[in-house]
Formats: structure tokens, sequence, C-alpha cells
């Protein structure tokens, strides 16, 4: 949301309250407008979470919450305080409210809006000047679709010009549903004059109804030219459990791994006008990655985001590609998922704290561990580092550059003497060791020319390597922070971590987390590459035997160790989507 208007086309500018020189507090300009993150609806009772964006508020600085009534008086009203929030990189601010609203008594459309509050003052001072219209985020169009609450009915719905939440309430009646459907109608033509993208799905859906199988269609996949992840696993076991439900595997024509799922059936290329459709009219859209590898070519991952999702209420299913060690860095404002799989208790319990998501996590295990039996094939370790926000360029096709050259950056400086290592080498020769490595997706194109000092070096490709069978056959792991660890421990093989870069990793990538490898890990942590050699010789020396306390460790992370993660996922997204248990959220 960049830009805020009033309905009369008129600026309005957010304001907050600070603290004037003489003691008192005064009204002043935020920088940019607040948006709300996630709703959770009641009967009787709206919670929400609004971020002040690019602000850091003093402390006791209060606010209204209100909706008002379109073109109206204000139907609910409450008071917040700001309290301290943390964005995804870790760094915390005064800029969060979170407030409860009546449910206002009649029904109707209501603008979410807020206004600064004066210390001390019960409420809003009569000069304070025109409310503060709040605008959407993305995850809270994503998971917004009709819920019913009781005798009602509720939407969050985007405004068609300027920046804002409306929530749509009304009654469950036949005249009331009626009602509903025609203003979903002339919604879209607002949008469509307003030149918004997606005004077209919904009549799209209508006409391409005839072309699509009946009952509920799922679409599960990875990156667009991946089928190696939890994706293909929970895939395969679906196929199998159920081979008659309409569930389709999504990956691109032209993908290496289309083979992988072809045998399994009901595999659809990407982007093609069979995907196209089934968009339209997918019930679950489960991703290992982002939903928005899903998308067909042409669809802009924003404008679906803000435009398409809440027209077509998909459950979206996060299965996730690892462990989040890092769960400040998922946010429900931008993914707006219905459920996450978490591995265990700690995990999930993080993700509640942070990420904004509550009900939504739901202790599964992941759809790959059920593969994850070990096939140690002897005298191979796999180098797998992951990659750094700061030294890739913007994902999902943003523009703009890396914020930082990779060219004399510390992970090149390791990552390049470490596979360069004459010393190195000579363990591997000793030993008679092959060390294999994967580069990260997101900065393999780096490594590309690289040459490593030795032949015992393989450097694999990041888009093809069959990750889930390098983890179950590897003797040793050797990585950073990647979340790969976890599956290499799951197995029970030991792990090397090699954090050279901590104080930057965490300052421009990490953020906060659970799980610090000092004292949860899984191995010894090592900062530079004459420790990481004389680790990998000493696991050799040992025949690769894991140490006791790295084994404790791992039965305090995972929840179930029993290859029923599929199943359970399973059950959880028929959870989500069953009609008589319509979760309470818009």
């Amino acid at each position: 949301v960049a830009g805020h208007h009033d309905d009369d086309g008129g600026a309005v500018h957010p304001s907050s309250v600070v603290r004037a020189p003489g003691g008192s507090y005064a009204v002043t300009t935020m920088a940019t407008a607040p948006v709300c993150e996630y709703v959770d609806a009641f009967a009787d009772r709206l919670d929400l979470a609004i971020h002040l964006r690019g602000e850091d508020l003093p402390e006791g600085t209060r606010f209204e919450v209100r909706l008002r009534r379109r073109g109206g008086p204000i139907a609910s009203r409450a008071l917040g305080e700001v309290v301290p929030r943390v964005s995804t990189v870790g760094v915390w601010t005064r800029a969060a409210l979170r407030v409860s609203l009546p449910m206002p008594p009649e029904d109707g459309a209501f603008r979410l809006e807020l206004v600064a509050v004066p210390e001390g003052a019960p409420g809003p001072a009569p000069d304070a000047g025109p409310a503060t219209v709040v605008g959407p985020t993305p995850g809270l169009l994503a998971s917004s679709r009709p819920v019913e609450l009781g005798e009602r009915r509720l939407q969050v719905l985007p405004a068609a010009g300027s920046p804002a939440v409306w929530f749509r309430i009304a009654g469950t009646s036949r005249v009331a549903r009626a009602a509903w459907v025609l203003r979903d109608w002339v919604r879209d033509l607002a949008f469509a004059a307003h030149g918004r993208r997606f005004s077209w799905v919904r009549l799209a859906r209508l006409l391409t109804r005839p072309f699509v199988p009946r009952g509920p269609i799922w679409l599960v996949g990875e990156r667009p030219e991946t089928a190696r992840d939890n994706g293909r696993a929970l895939f395969a076991h679906l196929r199998k459990a159920r081979p008659e439900a309409s569930i389709f595997y999504v990956i691109a024509a032209d993908s290496p791994m289309r083979a992988a799922v072809e045998p399994l059936g009901n595999v659809v290329h990407h982007s093609s006008w069979r995907h196209r459709v089934l968009m339209l009219h997918a019930d679950v859209l489960a991703n290992a990655y982002s939903v928005k590898h899903m998308l067909p070519s042409r669809w802009r991952p924003g404008a679906y985001m803000l435009q398409a999702t809440w027209r077509l209420g998909a459950r979206r299913v996060y299965l996730k590609h690892g462990v989040h060690m890092s769960p400040e860095a998922v946010k429900r404002a931008n993914g707006g998922y219905d459920l996450l799989a978490a591995v265990g208790p700690l995990e999930a319990q993080a993700l509640r704290e942070h990420s904004g998501y509550s009900l939504e996590v739901v202790e599964t295990g992941l759809a790959r561990y059920d593969q994850l039996v070990p096939e140690h094939q002897g005298r191979t370790v796999l180098f797998m580092p992951t990659w750094r926000r700061y030294l890739a360029p913007k994902l999902f096709g943003g523009a703009g550059e890396a914020e930082m050259p990779y060219e004399g950056s510390d992970y090149q400086r390791f990552v390049e003497g470490l596979l360069g290592s004459e010393q190195l080498a000579e363990v591997l020769e000793r030993r008679d060791l092959r060390l294999l490595v994967v580069p990260h997706y997101n900065l393999a194109a780096e490594l590309g020319s690289f040459r490593p000092g030795s032949p015992r070096i393989e450097m694999l490709d990041a888009r093809t390597a069959d990750i889930p069978a390098l983890l179950r056959s590897c003797d040793l792991l050797v990585t950073d922070w990647s979340s790969v660890h976890f599956d290499v421990a799951y197995v029970g093989a030991p792990v090397v971590y090699a954090q050279f870069d901590r104080e930057q990793f965490a300052a421009g990538h990490g953020a906060g987390s659970w799980f610090d490898a000092r004292t949860d890990g899984f191995g010894p942590v090592v900062e530079d590459v004459e420790s990481v050699v004389g680790e990998i010789d000493r696991y050799a020396g040992r025949a690769f035997e894991r140490e006791p306390e790295f084994a404790d460790r791992v039965s305090r992370i995972f929840a179930f160790r029993d290859r029923g993660s599929c199943e359970r996922l399973t059950e959880a997204i028929d959870a989500v989507t069953a009609p008589s248990l319509t979760p309470s959220r818009p």
C-alpha cells in the first residue's frame, strides 16, 4: 500500500502522538500508511493486528481504532496502546496495535480507521482531524473468504479505489445470501472501472466450471521446475491414498524432474491453459516454498495476493521446505496461510509467538520425513550452505540489485576458501572421501564458474540435485544455517556447523531464532576453514559416529518419528477445508 486517500479523493495523512518539547504529547504525521496485518473474527468481536509502518513510537502512545459505516457514523470503537513488533529481519520497533473491536450490532459495510489519542485523554481530541484509513496487507486478503459466525456472515475486503480495509457483515438468510452474491458482482464492476487486475476471475470461474472435475480440487507443488521436496512427497502419498480425488501436481513442462511425478498421474504443466483454469477452481493450494511459485507466468504475484485471493477463496497450505529456525521471518501478514506444518513443539511454539499465526500451526512433521530412511553408501560428505538475503536480488521477479555484492563477500571467501583448500584436498585423499557440494538455489549462479581444488569434490546443480536422496545417504553434513541439518540429524548422521559470519548473518538475514547450534545443535560449531577440515578428518576417523550428547538433542526437536507425516498433513488439510469446521477467521 503505497498511497492513501479518503473516499472524496483528498489525502488522509496518518497521524501519531509524540512528546513535544514542553513535555506534552502532540499529533504528528506518520511516515507511511498503517496496515491491518490480520483479523481473528468471533461472533461478538474482531481481534485485529495493525502495523504502524515506519514508526517507532514512545511507550504509552494510544490510538482509537474504529469501524465506520459506509457514509455514516462510527459503529464500533476500541482504544489500543502501541506494543513492540519484530520485523522479518529481527528489528524491534514499537509500531503495533492489538485491539478487540466489538462486533457492530447492525449489518452493512464498515471501514477500518484509527485516530491518535493524546496522553491522559479518554479519547481522541475534538480537533484531532480526519481519521486515518487503514490499508490491507497481502496476507490479510489472501486468507479472506466469507465466514459464518452464528447467524451472521463476514468477509474482509479491499476498496476498489484507495487502499482501505472494509468489513462486510450480513445475515445468512436466503435473501441475504442472494444480496451478497449480487454485491460481489457489483464490486467486481467497480474494481474493473478502477482498472484493477483480476476483476475478471469470478466471471472466468463461472464460464470454465464445465471444464473442471466435480468435487474438491487440490493443487500441490514446489518451485515450477522441481519435484523433490515436501510437495512431491505429499503428492505421492495422496495419489496412493486417494487415487480418485482431483489432486494435481503443478510442474514446468520442460522440467528435468517431471519424470519424478508423471508416473503418479494427474500432472499439470505450469502456466498451461489447464493450470490457469484449475487455479480458478482450486480448493487447496499446497506448496513447499511459496504459493506464489504456483501462479501462472502472467499472473503478477503482488496483484494476485491483493486482488484475486479473496475472490477465489482457496485454502493456502505451507508445506515448508525445512524447519523454521527464524520464526520472525514468517509473517501472517505476508503469507496468509491457513495451515503451516511444524515438526515439533519447540518450532510450533516459536512460530505462534512471533509470526501472527496460532491455530494455523499444526505439528504434523514434514512430508518428506516419511522417506527419510538411512541409505549410507559410505565415505560421502555433503556441503550445503544456505543463502544470504543481502547477497541475492529480490525474489519473485522483483526489480533491484542485491544489497551487497557477492564478489568479495565473507560468504564467497569462506565457500571458495574451503573448496579450494589444500588441507581439505589432503584429508579427502587420505580418508578416501568424496565431497558433494549443493549451492543454495538463490546463490547457485555465483558459484557456477568456480573450480574446486580436488577431483574428489563434485559441484551439483541446485536445480536438479535429488536433495532428499543426498540427505539420506550422506555420512556427514557440513552447513552453516541451512535447515537441512534437521533432516540429516533425523536419519542419524553427524553435522558440522560452519558459522563463519555469525554477526553479519544475524543482522542481514537470520533474525532471531529459537534454535542455537551452540546449545541445541547436532554437532560441533566452528568458524573457519581449518576447523571445518579438522572436524571432517575427526569424524572420518571415528567412522562418522555421532556423539551421544548430540543424539539426545534430536529427540527434543521432533514430535514424531513414525513415517506418518503425510497422513497427519492430509488430515490437517481436511480439517481446514471441511464445511462443518469452517474456522472463525476471515
